[in-house]
């Protein structure tokens, strides 16, 4: 399966899990500042979380550009 930010927008409103890996991703991801494709607000725990999936940070490249927000975020993410 492709993942890609048309994959990752279906879960809006949802919890995922994030689970960071160095190498073969499911999808490539990196934090910006402006622009984004996607919101994501932190998650404190994993309780009801939908999917898992395997990601790398990059600067360059991304799959999927996300940004970092205290509130009302486009999904809920929990890093392992």
């Amino acid at each position: 399966m492709s993942y890609d930010k048309s994959y990752l927008a279906k879960f809006k409103g949802k919890k995922v899990t994030f689970r960071e890996v160095s190498s073969f991703p499911d999808l490539k991801i990196q934090y910006v500042d402006s622009f984004p494709d996607l919101e994501i607000k932190p998650a404190s725990n994993n309780a009801f979380s939908q999917e898992i999936i395997k990601v790398q940070t990059v600067t360059s490249f991304p799959d999927v550009k996300l940004k970092k927000v205290s509130a009302f975020g486009d999904l809920e993410v929990y890093f392992e």
